[in-house]
């Protein structure tokens, strides 16, 4: 069995379990992952967990927060403890974006400014979340233009992670920090392959999940009435087409001086006939209405700049509305491949069954099992052609 630590709320290793009935260790690659812990309902096991905040394993560097601790009880089979973590990165889902953030430009940047803004260094101290920092940039170089507000922090970061296929973790460093960090797997489909036909495979559940299918999306944004601004994006017809409704009434036109600056730094104001435009790299971003002391009375997006991010939103949504194939399957863990050796949490394999369905696929989810019985692990596989 491998060792347990226990932590304290200053992320201090204070206890070892290396005796139990059964442990449950599952990280998820674009998710919340979560592990269980059985052990004997001894006093010492209860003095163990009564100040302890944290489980972790030296090999792996999710850490998950203890949230739930039951007695079970049974004359028989002997009284046990059941005590359920869940991944530190559901930290992230104790906040919401306090107020309207507008971007445009990296996506890992955009990310990193909606943590910074609400976890890291937010306007209302209370909201500061101590020893929480990000991990270095990536490099990743997909865009966006968006607006949000008032989302819950991690339903959004899972959103967008979501969409461009990365993963996200925070694990602990040897600061005791909370250390907030994108990545990407790599794609090993070329040499790392799970099938019955190699042996590596010992049991499979294949899901072709065609139930929530939604392939065009009418965005709709601020107004009242057919007055409401809408965006449509997506162009399936007949029986192909799944349309869906996206309530974008939180995308303002009206933003603040400030945050227009924030986003688009280094433009500049530009008198027209048609009043004053804020221009960014030749783009007129902005209309902005001043009084007679010259004070800034209101800042409203042009509808080319609005319509983008109607157009974000819509694309954003369509993404959880896809055809999913998923793959789950029990694998031999020291036959061919061995998991933190030739592949991990997050990279792209091939996996093929029994009756010849074959694809490369991401691990999007590793369930791994100690117990009486040995060692068990189990990936969740994510094939790579959704619809």
């Amino acid at each position: 069995m491998i060792d347990i630590f226990l932590l304290d709320e200053n992320r201090n290793k204070t206890h070892i379990i290396d005796s139990y009935k059964s442990f449950l260790w599952v990280p998820r690659y674009d998710e919340i992952g979560d592990c269980e812990l059985m052990v004997n309902a001894t006093i010492e096991n209860f003095e163990k967990l009564k100040n302890s905040k944290y489980i972790s394993r030296d090999d792996d560097d999710m850490v998950c927060r203890i949230e739930k601790t039951e007695l079970i009880t049974d004359s028989e089979n002997g009284n046990y403890l059941i005590v359920t973590g869940y991944d530190i990165k559901k930290i992230i889902a104790q906040r919401i974006i306090w107020q309207q953030t507008n971007f445009e430009g990296f996506v890992e940047d955009y990310i990193r400014k909606l943590i910074e803004e609400n976890i890291i260094n937010p306007a209302i101290k209370e909201r500061k979340i101590p020893n929480f920092i990000l991990d270095k940039k990536q490099g990743f170089d997909e865009k966006i233009e968006q607006q949000v507000t008032y989302d819950n922090l991690n339903d959004k970061i899972q959103s967008l992670v979501k969409s461009y296929k990365w993963g996200y973790k925070v694990y602990i460093d040897d600061n005791k920090n909370f250390v907030f960090s994108l990545y990407r797997g790599e794609d090993k489909s070329t040499f790392v392959f799970f099938s019955d036909n190699f042996d590596n495979l010992s049991t499979s559940e294949y899901c072709e999940d065609k139930t929530n299918i939604k392939n065009v999306a009418l965005t709709a944004g601020q107004g009242e009435g057919i007055e409401r601004i809408t965006n449509v994006i997506g162009a399936s017809s007949g029986l192909d087409r799944y349309e869906l409704y996206v309530d974008a009434r939180e995308i303002s036109k009206t933003v603040e001086y400030d945050e227009l600056l924030k986003t688009y730094p280094g433009g500049q104001e530009v008198e027209e006939e048609s009043g004053i435009l804020y221009r960014f790299k030749g783009i007129d971003i902005a209309k902005i209405s001043k009084n007679e002391d010259g004070e800034i009375v209101t800042v409203e997006l042009m509808d080319s700049v609005y319509n983008n991010a109607l157009e974000s939103k819509g694309l954003e949504s369509l993404s959880s509305y896809k055809i999913k194939k998923t793959f789950r399957g029990t694998v031999e863990p020291k036959q061919s491949f061995i998991y933190k050796k030739d592949y991990f949490l997050g990279d792209v394999v091939l996996v093929e069954n029994e009756y010849g369905i074959s694809s490369e696929a991401r691990i999007t989810e590793i369930m791994e099992k100690y117990d009486d019985e040995g060692y068990g692990i189990e990936p969740k596989f994510e094939y790579l052609e959704e619809i």
